[in-house]
């Protein structure tokens, strides 16, 4: 069955057995709504909320739970573009920077020359944090999927095909080649870059205004299509272009669960995408890979320990009783990684 660890008390342990894992393993992270607090509020149980309403047939009550859903991420996007002064804000990017940081770090310092100096991040998140913390680190490689090449319209195109693809750096004068550190960010349920062009997705960032109080059922739905993501539970609402980048994307998922020797880490993500959790669990049949699920409290902890009773390729790092586990003691717990000052990577 799944062992449960507790951060304070096997911090060391969690410490050494993770840095053999990083060290030769293929690295994956799933993050889900929990890390982009306080800045954006976790999505909860918005999937059980609109499908409930649909079953009740209160199709504009469903619609215009969406509308708020998509809002309470746009509005912070929208200062997020404008670089507006937000507290809120700035305390969740921070966090973001210092994890791609500290993967970064990682990936430079691996041991291996066998496997790429690549990770995974998986998320099911729309908004663009990742993407803006990245812009700090000119040395890392951020694939977000899009064909960026010399074009007179300045179009890129999101295709899956350009996940997993290794760069290297080469010298002019001297003949030397180095790998350059790299993430693949993928995007699972779509993002607030993607814009639905026919049947092509392409890259397109700009803010966006909400809609006034005497919004009419028409702007709403209006509003809610214009995105390129897959909206919780909303079948019905969903576009053929989505259901089969969703889908794609998801068995991108599935195969680097199969892989040997595959590490995954997740963080803020609850395991209630039914799709997401049925892979996962599946994957876990492969005795190579280990899933290492942090959970923000004891109630997740509970919920980790009944989704993966039985599997015992699971850990589970729980807080302390009465605690939770936030971005910065996640982020605490993989510096804990790297080399102190002094020691040889």
């Amino acid at each position: 069955m799944a062992q449960v660890l507790t951060l304070g008390e096997v911090r060391n342990d969690i410490h050494k057995s993770l840095a053999r894992s990083f060290q030769s393993g293929n690295i994956n992270f799933l993050v889900g709504s929990g890390a982009s607090l306080p800045a954006i509020q976790a999505a909860g149980q918005i999937e059980q909320e609109i499908a409930e309403m649909l079953a009740n047939g209160v199709e504009d009550e469903a619609r215009m739970r969406m509308y708020e859903f998509l809002a309470g991420i746009q509005a912070p996007t929208n200062a997020l573009i404008n670089d507006e002064d937000n507290d809120t804000l700035k305390q969740t990017l921070k966090c973001y920077t210092e994890y791609l940081g500290i993967i970064e770090m990682i990936l430079s310092e691996r041991r291996t020359t066998l496997l790429p100096k690549q990770a995974t991040i998986f998320t099911t998140n729309y908004d663009l944090l990742i993407e803006k913390a990245s812009i700090g680190y000119p040395a890392l490689k951020l694939n977000d999927g899009f064909t960026r090449v010399p074009s007179l319209d300045n179009r890129m195109e999101y295709s899956s095909r350009n996940f997993f693809n290794t760069t290297y750096n080469t010298g002019n004068l001297y003949s030397y080649k180095v790998e350059i550190p790299c993430i693949n960010l993928i995007k699972l349920h779509g993002s607030l870059s993607w814009k639905k062009n026919g049947e092509e997705i392409v890259f397109s960032v700009s803010a966006r205004d909400l809609l006034d109080e005497d919004r009419t059922a028409e702007q709403i739905s209006d509003f809610i299509e214009d995105y390129a993501v897959v909206l919780p539970q909303a079948t019905k609402f969903r576009t053929t272009l989505m259901d089969r980048t969703y889908y794609e994307l998801l068995r991108i998922y599935a195969n680097e669960l199969d892989r040997e020797n595959t590490l995954l880490v997740t963080f803020g993500f609850s395991f209630g995408d039914e799709h997401i959790r049925d892979i996962t669990r599946r994957a876990l049949k492969n005795p190579t890979l280990r899933l290492v699920a942090f959970a923000h409290s004891n109630g997740d902890k509970e919920s980790f320990d009944e989704i993966f009773s039985g599997y015992n390729n699971v850990e589970i790092i729980a807080p302390e009783d009465g605690g939770t586990i936030d971005f910065n003691n996640f982020n605490d717990t993989l510096r804990g990684l790297l080399p102190k000052s002094g020691e040889t990577p």
